[in-house]
């Protein structure tokens, strides 16, 4: 572990940060092309965001409520779009400025789903990486067919596991620089002793919670 690191922000490291990274570093994409994504204010939505920025990567992150929008932007993740507002979809457009978008990185599930890939470009892949909200996806076959859509998974921890040790130094040297520089944050919103485990679960499904929630011994 590189010196500096804090332990609570090494406990967090070999999950959702790296899941993150090497779902940005799968997608083959270029500096200057736009990716869109929703659970934005998820913990993957937020990393995904401030990785890609180093990298030149534009993203436009979906949240389902207005009100998400201003924490995200008190992180300095911007280009946040509500899907709860009218015209959301012309909202995404006037960011991109034109721009095709090329992959959606779907996490919710159902309709959202089908939110993401209408914001796609033709030839655009969506990955779908979890279902936060259902287990099923709501696409119209419309926009897969005339689109001439891709979809796809990515499960993290078979991808960890098939890729070369090269690549993963050269991932974990990208975390650790992007935490040492500020460009990436890990919040922690409390750490419980073993002991007050039962306290930890409680604090962990309060709703509004901003970290994670750590144990130590």
């Amino acid at each position: 572990m590189a010196e500096g690191i804090p332990d609570e922000v090494a406990a967090q490291l070999v999950a959702m940060p790296f899941s993150a990274i090497s779902l940005l570093d799968s997608l083959d994409l270029s500096e200057g092309d736009w990716l869109i994504q929703n659970a934005a204010n998820g913990a993957v939505g937020r990393l995904v965001a401030q990785l890609a920025k180093p990298r030149g990567i534009n993203v436009v992150g979906l949240v389902r409520r207005e009100a998400g929008i201003a924490e995200l932007e008190a992180q300095g993740i911007d280009r946040i779009v509500a899907t709860d507002t009218e015209g959301w979809q012309d909202r995404v457009a006037a960011i991109a400025g034109g721009a095709p978008i090329i992959v959606g990185v779907e996490s919710v599930g159902g309709k959202a789903a089908g939110d993401v890939m209408s914001q796609l470009a033709e030839n655009g892949t969506l990955v779908v990486f979890g279902a936060m909200a259902s287990p099923t996806l709501e696409i119209p076959s419309g926009d897969v067919i005339f689109k001439q859509a891709t979809i796809r998974g990515f499960w993290g921890s078979k991808v960890s596991g098939a890729m070369p040790a090269e690549d993963r130094r050269r991932l974990m040297g990208e975390l650790f620089a992007a935490l040492a520089d500020g460009t990436i944050t890990l919040p922690v919103e409390a750490t419980f002793a073993l002991a007050d485990i039962a306290d930890a679960v409680t604090a962990h499904f309060t709703p509004g919670r901003a970290g994670k929630v750590l144990l130590k011994p």
